[in-house]
Order: structure tokens, then C-alpha cells, then sequence
């Protein structure tokens, strides 16, 4: 039978109890007493507790506790042994345990941190950007974090509209414009159009709300009952993104191209390639 080497209490199968350092048992009543700031009971003895013996002999703790040890010695050293070794091994389980905890835990910290960064970020931009109506769509606005690419990506305007009969958050950014809706049942859907595929924008408007038709190919997109002011804004937006995006692409297009002819005239000097070879490539690069 186990017992408590500071009070001499009988320490049964199913009684909170400690090991000192050097292997002493200190029932849950003295732990308690040792630090009355941590929970202690019959039946459990908080870890902070736990390991705080573990790391002092029965001696430290009986100075610490400033009372005469009942017992000086085990009452039955070799059951001692053999339960002390499970007793260390669910000690070092534990510990284990809790150390991956705290690195779940700051990992989970984290990752909102970055999460509320990002979304103050887009709050920013949606303000910047004097949007005045996300009528029904703040979840999805709650979204954009997980969506926009804040590296090289910026919101330009947004609004709520309808499309398919669904509330969505329509947003164009800098580079294409995304249509978000977040449902209770089927979770997040998102769809998107390049502005580099827009090849048509028309705007429409009545006594109070407005609607976008925007054309992607063959393709036709009728955003519908948007406030007539923030139609207006988003349409004329979408327009000269794309305008924007199509002109950029032109620039870096036509400046590669350039790079290209260079590199090949520069083989031609250093007799890599002939003339000949350098004009059909030529022509084939300037689709002659």
C-alpha cells in the first residue's frame, strides 16, 4: 500500500497523488497545501502541480511545506519501483501531450493573427474604394481573405447583386472579377472572370435598381437588383480594369517580343545563327 511520506495517508488505486524526485508519494492533500493556487482533489492533481514535485526531492518539498515527514522511508520499495516506472512513463506521456498542445495552439494563434491582418487589409481597400452596398453578403466579405491575393491583387470596387437568382458579393480587383456567394448548406462558391476576357460591359438601370451584363466569349453574366448608384460605379470599374489589365499585357508582350529579337540578333553576331535563320524566326514572332 502507498502512502504519503509527509502525512503517513493511505494512497488507494483511484486517489490524485505526486512522486517527488527521488521517488516519494505525496498524497493530493499536501499537494494541495504545497500549492493551493492549482486544483488538487481526491481524484486529479493539476499538471503545473505534478511536475512541480517531480522536479524536487521529498526533503525540498517538506522544507517547502515547513512541516516533519512521517515517513522516511517506502513502505514497500518494490511495488514502489515497478508503479513508478508506469507512473514516469505517463509522466513523459503527458508532458509530450502538453508541449503539443501549446504547439497547436500557437500554430491555431497564428493563423488567426494572419487572418484578422489580412482582412483589415481588405476592409482598407473596400473603403478606399468608397464601396457603399454589401446588402447580404458580410459573410462573404469575411471570405476575401482566404480569396484575394494581397500580394498582387487589389479590390477596385464591389457590390451585392443577384446572379442565378443568388445573392452574391460581386468584386472587381485589379485583375479579374469575382463572384462570391456563401451559402448555410453548400459551404462557399466562387466564380471568376478574367479581364483579360471581357470583351463587353453594359449597365442598365431603373427607378432604384440597376443591372450589369458582363461578356466573356460566348458567355453572358446578368448581375441583377444592385443599387442604382453602385451599379453604375461597378460597371464603368469593370470597363476600365479591363481596359487597364489588356493595355499591361500589351506593355509586357510587346517588351518580351522585343527581348526575344534581341537575344536572337545577339546569336546572329556571334555566329550562332544565320541571317537567314534569324529572319524566319523573325517573321515567325511578328506572324508575318
Amino acid at each position: 500500500m502507498k502512502k504519503c511520506f509527509m502525512c503517513g495517508m493511505k494512497i488507494g488505486a483511484m486517489d490524485a497523488h505526486c512522486l517527488t524526485k527521488d521517488q516519494y508519494f505525496l498524497c493530493y492533500k499536501d499537494a494541495k497545501k504545497l500549492l493551493p493556487q492549482n486544483h488538487a482533489t481526491k481524484f486529479r492533481i493539476s499538471m503545473k502541480t505534478a511536475f512541480f514535485v517531480q522536479k524536487h526531492d521529498h526533503s525540498e518539498i517538506a522544507n517547502l511545506l515547513n512541516e516533519t515527514p512521517v515517513l522516511d522511508q517506502f513502505s514497500n520499495p518494490d511495488d514502489f519501483r515497478r508503479k513508478s516506472i508506469v507512473v514516469n512513463k505517463l509522466n513523459n506521456v503527458a508532458e509530450k501531450a502538453d508541449k503539443k498542445s501549446k504547439e497547436i495552439q500557437q500554430a491555431i494563434d497564428e493563423s488567426e493573427s494572419d487572418f484578422n491582418s489580412r482582412l483589415n487589409i481588405i476592409n482598407k481597400q473596400l473603403d478606399s474604394a468608397d464601396v457603399s452596398d454589401l446588402f447580404g453578403t458580410k459573410k462573404e466579405v469575411k471570405e476575401l481573405p482566404n480569396i484575394i491575393d494581397l500580394d498582387s491583387e487589389v479590390i477596385k470596387y464591389a457590390a451585392s447583386g443577384i446572379v442565378e437568382n443568388n445573392t452574391v458579393l460581386v468584386v472587381c480587383t485589379n485583375k479579374r472579377i469575382i463572384f462570391i456567394d456563401k451559402g448555410l448548406v453548400y459551404g462557399i462558391k466562387t466564380s471568376v472572370i478574367p479581364l483579360d476576357m471581357i470583351n463587353g460591359v453594359s449597365y442598365s438601370k431603373g427607378l432604384v435598381l440597376g443591372s450589369i451584363s458582363v461578356t466573356n466569349g460566348a458567355n453572358t453574366t446578368l448581375i441583377e437588383n444592385i443599387q442604382k448608384q453602385p451599379a453604375e460605379i461597378l460597371a464603368n470599374t469593370i470597363k476600365k480594369e479591363a481596359a487597364n489589365f489588356k493595355k499591361n499585357e500589351s506593355v509586357i508582350a510587346s517588351n518580351d517580343l522585343a527581348s526575344q529579337l534581341r537575344e536572337l540578333k545577339e546569336l546572329v553576331d556571334e555566329g550562332i545563327l544565320t541571317e537567314d535563320e534569324f529572319n524566319a524566326k523573325k517573321k515567325q514572332l511578328l506572324n508575318l
